[in-house]
């Protein structure tokens, strides 16, 4: 099963834009997995805070499914396993609890 996404880069400072096309970026990103649940995952294991936990979680995945498709491609082929061992160390980590225990 596959999954389709809009992704949408925003610049919020527009002061630091030197050109009107550079505001915005938009495109369609096809991925294998539920990227909003990963990035609520990625958040549940409060590693770093909500936004740079998204931003983990989409950066990851968006090159993963990238470096699954071109796995022997010889510019891709390197990043297989250390994307994949970073991977299953990410997701082996436990959540954090919002409960504090007694």
């Amino acid at each position: 099963m596959s999954y389709r996404y809009r992704i949408t880069i925003e610049n919020l400072d527009p002061l630091q834009s030197h050109r009107q096309e550079e505001e915005s970026l938009q495109f369609c990103a096809d991925n294998h997995d539920p990227l909003l649940d990963i990035v609520k995952a990625v958040q549940a294991k409060r590693l770093l805070d909500i936004n740079r936990s998204a931003s983990l979680a989409i950066g990851l995945k968006l090159l993963g499914e990238i470096v699954l498709a071109k796995r022997k491609d010889p510019l891709f082929a390197p990043l297989v396993l250390p994307i994949r061992n970073f991977t299953q160390q990410l997701k082996s980590l436990e959540p954090v609890s919002n409960t504090t225990k007694p």
